[in-house]
């Protein structure tokens, strides 16, 4: 369904990157409060990093002066029609897939300039607007592959389902649950290779459905709700959680009143998480410039505990962890780049040692009995193996399979503290 509607180190490290400020022109509202400034003065444009598009059609993509800059620089990597078979057809398809890719993509200096104007470009038409069937999650199932095949880092798609033509069979919120609808297999499977998904909440907050929808509840992509610049939640924007419980939307950007490229050049405002979702991907490309060796997950974790509600999610309330921070999760994935290049084993905290060993951690406070109220054991995907109080002055967790995770918990005074490791 087409949805239209720091440390002293890290400051050091920033001086030393090059400064590459650029006019947004329209865009500078929706890229700022991303931070996405910030991130590109670092330098990260998303340039090396390829983007795979998913959507209705991408009318005018060819002609229009937004996208000049990207053929000229050779960053238009190839496209595939999975409607029709065939190379796509730039006129009379549809005009969405355009909006989307100009959140990202768009290089007008002065005029609009999206969150990851240096990335390469691959457009798949995989929504076929006569019809609403389950062969159109079929189409994303095959783009998938040839994403893959094409050497794609990251997928966005503006694209969800729930209902469907008569006949077909609709889903329910029940079937939400992370591994139940054939696109959200799709997109775990994709992020089981390695690409790093973008979905989106979805436009039904003010509809009876009320929920997001597939493949916005898999459990191994990053799901993306609207607001606006003024930080408001947009009413359309569906609320969470997944059937299974899990916060969703993941995290927020500009999707109320977002500017976007027509196929006849002209920028205007659009609405939906159509819009927020891209912009997303922009962020998260320039994350893995930045950090090549980084994984899908490992910067999905970052943006998530970059957002400004990160502590303190509700899972009700359709904000997820809220609004990130480029830079902010750029320097969280410095600290990962120095903590897991080292292996780390051990964590010596003021009030606790946590120490880790094969499939086994240790945690043993230091200090008074309350000086930490509670600890727990996340992996990439904020999914919680082991949350405990900190009452007892030891505790032991078993059973940690090889892998990277975050020890975080709060203290005494209600600050919070979060630590990545890795078990070999």
């Amino acid at each position: 369904m087409k949805i239209p509607i720091p440390s002293l180190l890290f400051i050091i490290l920033s001086l030393n990157l090059h400064a590459q400020s650029v006019d947004y022109g329209k865009a500078t509202k929706q890229n700022e409060i991303l931070n996405m400034d910030c991130l590109h003065d670092r330098g990260f444009t998303g340039k090396g990093v390829t983007i795979a598009h998913f959507d209705d059609g991408y009318d005018g993509f060819h002609n229009i002066d937004a996208f000049k800059y990207a053929y000229e620089e050779g960053y238009v990597k190839g496209n595939y029609d999975f409607v029709f078979d065939g190379p796509i057809s730039f006129e009379g398809v549809g005009s969405h897939g355009t909006n989307t890719v100009s959140v990202v993509h768009a290089y007008l200096p002065g005029q609009f300039v999206g969150t990851a104007y240096n990335a390469n470009i691959l457009l798949a038409h995989t929504e076929d607007n006569r019809t609403e069937k389950h062969i159109e999650e079929k189409n994303w199932r095959k783009a998938v592959d040839w994403a893959i095949e094409n050497g794609a880092d990251i997928i966005t798609s503006s694209l969800q389902y729930n209902t469907f033509d008569q006949g077909e069979g609709d889903y329910t919120y029940a079937d939400l649950d992370g591994n139940t609808t054939i696109i959200t297999k799709a997109a775990d499977y994709a992020a089981s290779k390695g690409i790093l998904v973008v979905a989106i909440q979805g436009n039904f907050g003010n509809d009876k459905w009320h929920y997001l929808a597939a493949p916005g509840d898999a459990d191994s992509v990053i799901t993306v709700g609207a607001l606006n610049i003024e930080k408001k939640k947009a009413g359309f924007s569906s609320y969470g959680p997944s059937a299974d419980g899990r916060i969703k939307p993941d995290v927020m950007a500009v999707g109320w009143n977002t500017y976007v490229i027509d196929p006849n050049d002209v920028i205007r405002t659009s609405s939906g998480t159509s819009f927020a979702g891209p912009a997303i991907a922009g962020l998260a490309a320039c994350l893995k410039e930045a950090h090549p060796q980084r994984s899908n997950m490992e910067i999905i974790s970052a943006i998530r505990q970059s957002g400004d509600r990160y502590w303190t999610p509700n899972k009700d309330d359709g904000y997820g962890y809220g609004i990130p921070d480029a830079c902010k999760a750029d320097d969280l994935l410095r600290q990962m780049d120095v903590d897991f290049d080292k292996k780390v084993q051990e964590i010596d905290h003021s009030d606790f040692r946590f120490k880790v060993g094969d499939n086994q951690a240790v945690y043993t406070r230091k200090g008074k009995k309350k000086a930490i109220q509670w600890i727990s054991i996340v992996d990439p995907t904020e999914k919680i193996i082991y949350q405990v109080n900190c009452k007892k002055k030891k505790w032991v967790f078993d059973n940690l399979s090889p892998g990277h995770y975050l020890l975080k918990g709060q203290l005494k005074n209600k600050s919070y503290f979060s630590h990545n490791f890795v078990v070999k």
